[in-house]
């Protein structure tokens, strides 16, 4: 598939260097929820080749993330790009995620943060995407890809343990986040691709910041802005986007299969 694009070459370098930590063996089969074009662009820079799409409609299989139906431990690796904050449950599509896999997940979503939320508020972000679904004539790309623009869910390391902890009580999760400043991760941020992009998004400031200092300066000045707050671990942690690599490990102390169902130990007498 070749080069990943540039708004895609800082997540690549994150992903790659957690599979690296993790020992993920690439030459597995890799099941992506929420599959499209540019998931095989990143899976395949990151050296993966049996790559599985699969979305609600169209990809090689129809999945609902929120409902995933396939047995426990069907893929090693589970991915997903950007997916989990379309969905109306997100807690829930990533405790499917974690089901289906039988030894990591891999993810990429907004950071909960105060700089991206204090954004917010000065409407510099949005905390819908409503300008998503202009590409798509409005008929898609918003709340489980249809038509209502969706709510931009973020997340937390704490909430994404708590939340797997809740879906699978019965077995040890071992969770590993990485929060860094991606700034030209919006499309309407694309200049290279389309001048006018920030067009698309009336409500925030961002458009009329960029048509004071002009498109190009704008974007000039975006990637001096992250490749500095990248370099402070301090404050690269409150950037906004949210990776988060999750492997699942051995059962609870007090848990036991039998009949391939999960039990609690009856000699269990406590921790």
């Amino acid at each position: 598939m070749g080069e990943p694009k540039p708004k895609d070459r800082l997540f690549v370098n994150v992903f790659e260097r957690h599979l690296r930590m993790l020992g993920a063996d690439r030459n597995q089969p890799v099941l992506v929820i929420g599959g499209a074009d540019e998931d095989l662009e990143i899976l395949s820079a990151a050296g993966f080749r049996h790559i599985v799409l699969s979305n609600l409609i169209g990809g090689e299989l129809n999945l609902d993330a929120e409902d995933i139906h396939l047995p426990d431990d069907s893929y090693p690796i589970v991915f997903s790009h950007a997916v989990l904050h379309h969905c109306r449950c997100p807690q829930k599509a990533l405790g499917e995620m974690v089901r289906v896999a039988q030894n990591h997940v891999f993810l990429l979503e907004p950071n909960d943060s105060w700089p991206p939320r204090l954004l917010v508020r000065l409407k510099v972000l949005v905390p819908y995407e409503i300008g998503i679904t202009v590409g798509h004539d409005h008929l898609a790309g918003g709340m489980r890809n249809g038509s209502i623009p969706n709510y931009i869910y973020r997340w937390t390391e704490h909430e994404v343990k708590k939340c797997v902890a809740a879906y699978h009580p019965e077995r040890r999760i071992d969770v590993r986040a990485y929060s860094y400043w991606d700034l030209n991760a919006n499309s309407y941020w694309d200049f290279h691709a389309n001048d006018n992009a920030l067009g698309t998004c009336e409500e925030s400031r961002v458009a009329k910041l960029a048509e004071t200092v002009g498109p190009r300066n704008f974007m000039r000045l975006v990637h001096l802005a992250q490749a500095t707050l990248n370099m402070l671990p301090p404050v690269r942690v409150q950037g906004n986007k949210f990776f988060c690599a999750i492997s699942k490990s051995e059962l609870q102390p007090w848990i036991e299969a039998r009949n391939g169902q999960f039990y609690e130990k009856r000699e269990y007498r406590g921790v």
